[in-house]
């Protein structure tokens, strides 16, 4: 087992935006849909968010079992550990239960 890394906050930049760039014109490619026209964009850009946010339980329940605070998952998420508790921990009533394979 590795040693989890020091979290830190999330933050945005020239390096996310080109791999969702790179993300959003490949899943148009995969369906056939063109990044010029702005509704096929947006559809795109959620499904892409969408897919995050599915694998976000996945993850903040595995670094929990293997040891990491509410608080260093907060941190990673940008948001209180408070939030991160409630929104994913297992015994929540109001847990994210979303998982990468849950499709609608």
């Amino acid at each position: 087992m590795t040693e989890p890394m020091t979290p830190v906050p999330p933050r945005s930049g020239d390096d996310t935006y080109d791999l969702i760039d790179g993300a959003l014109y490949q899943l148009a490619e995969r369906r056939g849909r063109w990044l010029g026209d702005p509704v096929a964009a947006i559809t795109l850009l959620a499904s892409l968010i969408d897919q995050a946010e599915r694998m976000l339980p996945m993850f903040a329940t595995e670094a929990h079992a293997n040891g990491a605070t509410w608080t260093d998952i907060a941190t990673a998420l940008g948001t209180s550990p408070e939030q991160a508790e409630l929104r994913y921990s297992p015994g929540s009533a109001v847990a994210d239960t979303r998982w990468p394979y849950d499709y609608d």
